[in-house]
């Protein structure tokens, strides 16, 4: 395979992409073989959920589908959504996928394992809206088990396909920092190069700049391992759930376990991930753990830019608390350390335009197979950044998104 640095211009970036949003979509019918017969008949009543049977292309109950069988093909793999994908199910596949997309590297993001951390992280909202039938200390102990599938297949996935192209994303929970540092150092042991850790809630009961998590940071940093903030655990953010209710406007036309697509859900489905980093960069995690590679993914980037002028703000105003925890403006540890990903009809050439420090930031996701992703999203963005020179093109398509997957 030719590599981009072999190349230059607009065309070889586009033609060896790093993509940041990736997903395995098994349709809930196979569960049981993927995953374990065990865990797929605790989720069983979820099948009648409109969670997952009501949501158009993101559908996983698609009993017609007997295997992977898709035909990989220009309109199939930018075009065709949900299950019924290329390498949707059997992700062997996946890498044919990408040499047609034209992507080098890719993130691989769960959507079996989303279910389990949005009911081990968020119990009583996962009990009450995604499975009533269950309590919620029995939808926390059912979540557990599904992030403990969900890895366990991960470790056989890295171990089965073509680990520097394709990075599987394990789940990591957060209870206390002893368990994440022994979560961590056995997905390393196994060769878990990215995690997804849940934004919703401080880690450990505490911030996630306290110097008690300094260990786990450097273990992941030392090791090149990426650290992800993924939509789809924020729904114990909030304490109450009734600023979107009874408005006739917020009724989500589509849903799924990953995500609520609503007007208030979707403008406010950063604000996990906002809370996380600002902790982070105004506490002095990146000044204390430099080489630490984070990223906020699908879960738009309109923000990023505003987030990095309140943070320089408040720094100003508060130099005394700042003096010996941070040497650097909030905005270069952003841009030095995190990662964000639009979402297609977000217009990124604007980004680059307005937040000229902040251009190593923006990166490329698809969100293959899932709907969110959009039609052709490659050609999309890049037709956004065709005003724009070819270094420009290469950031946003390869050299930042290379930071995650290096």
């Amino acid at each position: 395979m030719t590599s981009v640095a072999e190349t230059s211009g607009r065309e070889a970036a586009l033609s060896r992409a790093v993509d940041l949003d990736t997903h395995e979509m098994i349709p809930f019918h196979m569960w049981g073989e993927t995953f374990g017969e065990e865990i797929a008949e605790k989720l069983a009543p979820c099948e009648t959920s409109p969670f997952f049977a009501d949501n158009g292309a993101n559908t996983a109950v698609r009993p017609d589908l007997t295997g992977d069988d898709t035909e990989i093909s220009h309109d199939s793999v930018w075009n065709l959504k949900g299950c019924a994908a290329p390498a949707a199910i059997d992700v062997s596949r996946r890498p044919a996928v990408m040499d047609e997309q034209g992507i080098d590297r890719a993130l691989m993001f769960p959507s079996f394992g989303l279910v389990g951390v949005g009911m081990a992280s968020s119990p009583q909202w996962a009990s009450s809206v995604l499975m009533p039938w269950l309590s919620v200390e029995e939808t926390r102990t059912t979540g557990l088990k599904v992030i403990e599938a969900h890895n366990a297949w991960v470790i056989r996935t890295i171990h089965s396909v073509d680990a520097r192209r394709l990075r599987p994303v394990a789940l990591l929970l957060t209870d206390s920092v002893e368990s994440m540092l022994s979560q961590l150092r056995f997905l390393i042991d196994n060769g878990v190069k990215a995690f997804w850790l849940p934004s919703g809630a401080p880690p450990a009961g505490t911030s996630p700049a306290d110097a008690a998590l300094d260990p786990f940071w450097r273990l992941a940093a030392d090791n090149d391992v990426a650290v992800l903030i993924h939509i789809g655990t924020d729904h114990n953010l909030v304490a109450s759930p009734m600023w979107s209710a009874n408005v006739e406007a917020f009724v989500p036309p589509l849903a799924s376990a990953e995500f609520v697509l609503s007007p208030f859900a979707s403008a406010t489905a950063q604000i996990g991930a906002e809370h996380f980093l600002t902790a982070m960069v105004l506490g002095g995690t990146f000044e204390r753990v430099p080489n630490l590679r984070v990223g906020t993914i699908e879960l738009g980037a309109q923000w990023f830019g505003p987030l990095a002028d309140r943070l320089d703000l408040w720094a100003r105003v508060f130099p005394r608390a700042m003096d010996g925890v941070i040497s650097k403006k909030p905005s270069e540890y952003l841009a030095r350390n995190v990662r964000v990903t639009p979402f297609h009809f977000e217009e990124i050439g604007s980004y680059f335009d307005s937040y000229p420090a902040l251009e190593d930031c923006y990166a490329y996701a698809s969100d293959y197979p899932h709907v969110e992703g959009g039609q052709d999203s490659k050609k999309t963005f890049a037709d956004q950044l065709a005003g724009h020179d070819d270094r420009v093109v290469r950031k946003f398509f390869v050299d930042n998104g290379a930071w995650l997957v290096p």
